[in-house]
């Protein structure tokens, strides 16, 4: 008896002395207000962290029987609450190493804190009774360490959107200094190995939440066979994490337990979507978006019966949607966009077996799907949010969708929907947020006293037909954002009560809308192009304005005499009567990302400061600028394309332009340009794809250098005063020679998810089959070169014909000499070939007749000889006017035919003036000798007849020598000018 007292004596007196008096530790104390002292508390986090009880500071729990601080909740709930300006509440800085003696700890969590330039502290390691693990968003650096497998007990651990990676480092660790980089990474490659993989995970095996999400993986090639040996794992989160690889099958499948398994924008993995995710029948939630996988959507997935959350979008699956899938009775959101699935809508969401009507979102966007949505769309009753835009749907609207009372989201846009869109149709939709239905059919009918039952934030009509007036029930949205009536028919003015609505993004494009601009504008993307507004440019932008496009409307006046708009990324004002000079403060528009004030009536010169511009696109072509180009333009490192054509700017190329690196379209044309044409164009401007100086002064010889572009697509060069051979070098354009060159010029596109719809691209015009076109959307497909107009001599070199993808070739109107290369016909794609006006000679090569392609020929007024080739696509271009000109040739489509003597022609003709003054005296003996035969030939019918004839031909070569040395003369003395 006495001896269990003396038991129950000590175990009360060791008791009371295990709880310190202040309820919480000294030691504990101190090393959380060392914790506080070496971080940075700009929100004031911890101003509770001040008297002698630590265990009742924010974010600090202590055990109630032991008094140890068991838990340490330091995360920042400011992400979840106000992320924009949740930075203002981080704790910076580093921790302290005095938290080692937190031993006690079972609950960890730094979440959102800044803690950049830091590796995860190594005395984490100590805290072996760990169970809960959050790092997400602290910004450590370096490489996860393995000590992280020492943690036994955990059970959650979180490290996801850090700067953490595993295997060799990233090409950039932030903002670092060199120095601190190379001690870190000094700091990694001493912990040896085994920090380059994750077997330290297999350690974990009471783990049952791992999120790594954000966390470069890229150097773990065996990562799912150390995840497949956590047991017990509900959780698994590796969204972002570079994966490049996933086993297609699993000999065993261990984590039979999961739920949620996030592996989205991982890869391009290029293999099917994995065999074993079959076994993982509890699964609920599969995010497999963005990663690559090819093949059929597989007929297993319909056996993961608990699945809720399917995502699979942004793959290259491709075929149709298995049935199995329709077995999927929990399903709540369905993302299977931007696939290439086909097949019938109906067939795929079938409601009869399973019926999907628990669906929540449905996303089916961007496919090849086709049918209509009567039947299935009004039975799911409990949808939100409905995205099928970019399809081939057919047919109406149904009426039953106004039975969907949880629909917020419609996106029907981009299909051939047809039919009336009513008030009936919207009549039971309150909770309706978003309606995006441009590029249909549909006519949207609804009363102009129309007071809708809900409040939109998203509206896109464009391309419906809305009806002439502008519609009024608009006025009763009072939460509109963005708003699309583009092309919609609507006219007349815009009601004021529009012009002052909250909406922020606003597009009233290609309608007939007239008035003047308000003088105050409050949104900040409007687009009003091709409209009929008129009046000034109002001085009073908005200064969160982001994107302005008045082009093609009939704006006059000056431009304003100052923007103070520091947030304008686009700015378009093309196809106006916009007057006067260019202002200065373009230059210090910083964010300017394109500037096209082109066809208007500009004057003046080009301002002189352009080194604060980010300008990416110019386009002042078609007005009346004049001056030199100033140097600084050669300060727009950014720069891809410069529109200079059309105006009236003379001088050299600077040479500053040649520091434009980035530089894929260059057009000076029609200006008065003089000087070479510099050959660092050919050694510093690597990126440009087209070219085009037409109709200038330039002069010297071609830099043979132009043939190291090694993207170059168009090169016009025309009417100039260059002179010297045509480059030899010329055959090595590598963008013109097969394999097709894997370069498409993409166009400037602002999506939804920047809440504006919005396309642009680059335009050029250009010369072909001797006509103009207009190229935009295709540009990037065109292949030119035209150098007609100048005063190049010397042969066509035969390296020319490697260029089998030219579609043009124009060397007209030159002094060029010798043959018609021979391998001309391995120029497969040639559809326009120019070689007239020039001295060529010899026969026309056979091969001309493989050029299936070939639309447009002219070898008009040279010295061709010989029988014209017949065959294939030349037996179609049966016009004469192609061989004008060419005396010794015979054949058809041309009168002269082939004799026996044709078959070894003339091989050349001297000189073209020899052969003028020849039958010049041929006429004037003829003159003198007419009276003497006149008399005979009075008596005589027959040779009446041949006489003249002889004389009808002489006089047809006389004309044909007068005219070839008549434009020769007049090519020396001016051919085509520049504009004046």
């Amino acid at each position: 008896m006495h001896r269990y007292l003396l038991v129950l004596t000590l175990c009360v007196l060791g008791y009371h002395q295990a709880i310190p008096t202040s309820a919480c530790f000294e030691t504990e104390r101190k090393a959380l207000l060392a914790f506080k002292a070496g971080v940075i508390d700009a929100g004031n986090r911890l101003s509770s962290w001040a008297g002698r009880d630590c265990c009742s500071w924010n974010g600090v729990a202590c055990d109630d029987n032991t008094g140890h601080a068991v838990k340490l909740n330091l995360r920042n709930n400011y992400m979840d609450q106000d992320y924009m300006n949740s930075s203002l509440y981080e704790l910076r800085g580093e921790i302290d190493p005095s938290l080692i003696v937190l031993h006690h700890l079972v609950h960890l969590d730094l979440s959102g804190n800044y803690f950049a330039g830091s590796t995860v502290p190594e005395f984490i390691r100590s805290f072996n009774n760990l169970t809960h693990l959050d790092l997400s968003f602290c910004e450590f650096s370096g490489r996860i360490p393995q000590q992280l497998g020492d943690l036994f007990n955990l059970r959650f651990l979180d490290l996801s959107w850090s700067s953490l990676f595993v295997g060799a480092p990233p090409p950039s660790l932030g903002n670092l200094s060199r120095l601190h980089t190379l001690v870190l990474e000094f700091a990694f490659l001493s912990n040896g190995p085994s920090v380059r993989d994750l077997s330290w995970l297999s350690r974990l095996s009471s783990l049952r939440y791992l999120a790594m999400s954000g966390v470069n993986l890229s150097g773990a090639a065996d990562w799912l066979q150390h995840i497949n040996k956590l047991k017990y794992i509900i959780e698994l989160s590796l969204v972002t994490c570079s994966l490049s690889n996933i086993p297609y099958s699993l000999s065993h499948v261990n984590f039979t337990s999961l739920r949620i398994l996030e592996l989205g924008a991982n890869g391009p993995f290029g293999v099917p979507v994995p065999a074993w995710l079959s076994n993982l029948t509890d699964l609920s939630y599969l995010d497999l978006n963005y990663c690559g996988f090819h093949g059929k959507i597989p007929d297993a997935l319909g056996n993961l019966a608990s699945l809720s959350n399917l995502l699979l979008g942004y793959n290259r699956l491709d075929g149709t949607v298995p049935e199995s899938l329709r077995n999927l009775c929990n399903l709540r959101v369905v993302e299977l966009n931007n696939l290439r699935i086909g097949g019938d809508v109906a067939q795929v969401v079938e409601t009869s077996r399973c019926s999907w009507k628990s669906l929540e979102m449905l996303n089916l966007e961007n496919n090849e799907l086709r049918g209509n949505l009567s039947g299935w769309l009004e039975q799911l009753e409990n949808v939100s949010a409905v995205y099928l835009s970019n399809n081939s749907l057919v047919g109406t609207i149904p009426f039953g969708i106004r039975n969907l009372s949880n629909l917020r989201s419609l996106d029907l846009s981009f299909n051939s929907l047809q039919g009336v869109v009513s008030e009936a149709h919207f009549a039971n939709l309150s909770n309706l947020k978003a309606i995006l239905l441009s590029s249909n059919s549909l006519v949207i009918d609804v009363d102009e006293n129309w007071v809708p039952p809900f409040q939109l934030m998203v509206l896109m009509l464009g391309s419906c037909e809305l009806g002439s007036r502008f519609p009024a029930w608009l006025r009763w949205q009072t939460q509109l954002d963005e708003v699309d009536l583009s092309n919609t028919s609507i006219s007349g003015t815009v009601p004021e009560w529009f012009w002052n609505s909250s909406a922020s993004m606003v597009d009233l494009s290609y309608n007939q809308l007239v008035g003047e601009l308000p003088l105050s504008l409050q949104f900040s993307r409007l687009v009003l192009r091709s409209n009929r507004i008129e009046g000034p440019i109002p001085s009073s932008l908005p200064n969160h304005l982001y994107l302005l496009d008045l082009s093609e409307n009939s704006l006059s006046g000056p431009l304003p005499l100052s923007l103070d708009i520091p947030s304008l990324n686009f700015l378009f004002l093309s196809s106006n009567m916009i007057n006067g000079s260019i202002p200065s403060y373009m230059c210090d528009l910083e964010y300017l990302t394109i500037l096209d004030l082109s066809k208007n009536s500009l004057s003046g010169k080009l301002p002189l400061c352009w080194q604060s511009s980010n300008l990416q696109i110019l386009d002042l072509s078609m007005n009346n600028l004049s001056g030199e180009i100033p140097a600084s333009i050669g300060s727009l490192s950014f720069l891809t394309s410069l529109h200079l054509n059309d105006n009236r700017f003379y001088g050299e190329i600077p040479t500053s332009l040649q520091h434009c690196t980035d530089l894929i379209l260059l057009d000076l044309s029609r200006n008065r340009f003089s000087g070479q044409i510099p050959a660092w164009v050919g050694e510093s401007l690597q990126d440009l794809v087209f070219v085009q100086l037409r109709s200038n002064m330039f002069s010297g010889n071609i830099p043979n250098v132009l043939a190291r572009l090694p993207y170059l697509h168009v090169l016009d060069l025309a009417h100039n005063n260059l002179s010297g051979p045509v480059p030899r070098s010329f055959g090595n354009f590598s963008a013109i020679i097969p394999p097709l060159a894997d370069y498409i010029r993409g166009g400037y596109t602002i999506g939804q998810d920047t809440d504006i719809l919005f396309d642009f691209r680059d335009n050029l015009l250009l010369i072909m089959k001797g006509n103009e076109f207009q190229y935009s959307t295709i540009l990037y497909l065109v292949k030119i070169i035209d150098l007609s107009g100048n005063n190049l001599s010397g042969q066509i070199p035969e390296e020319i014909a490697a260029l089998h993808l030219l579609q043009s070739l124009n060397l007209s109107t030159n002094h060029l000499t010798g043959r018609i290369p021979e391998k001309i016909g391995d120029m497969h794609y040639l559809e326009s070939l120019d070689l007239s006006l020039n001295e060529l000679s010899g026969a026309i090569p056979q091969s001309l007749s493989d050029l299936t392609f070939l639309s447009h020929l002219n070898l008009s007024y040279n010295n061709l000889s010989g029988r014209i080739p017949t065959g294939s696509q030349l037996d179609r271009l049966n016009d004469p006017s192609i061989y004008t000109g060419n005396y010794y040739l015979c054949g058809p489509p041309i009168k002269h035919n082939c004799s026996k003597d044709d078959a070894n022609p003339y091989t050349k003709r001297d000189d073209y003036n020899e052969a003028v003054w020849l039958y010049v005296g041929m006429v004037l003996g003829f003159i003198a000798g007419f009276w003497s035969v006149y008399v005979v030939l009075l008596f005589r019918r027959s040779w009446r007849i041949a006489y003249f004839q002889m004389i009808d031909k002489l006089f047809d070569n006389i004309y044909v020598m007068v005219v070839l040395s008549w434009k020769r003369l007049n090519r020396k003395t001016g051919g085509e000018r520049p504009i004046s």
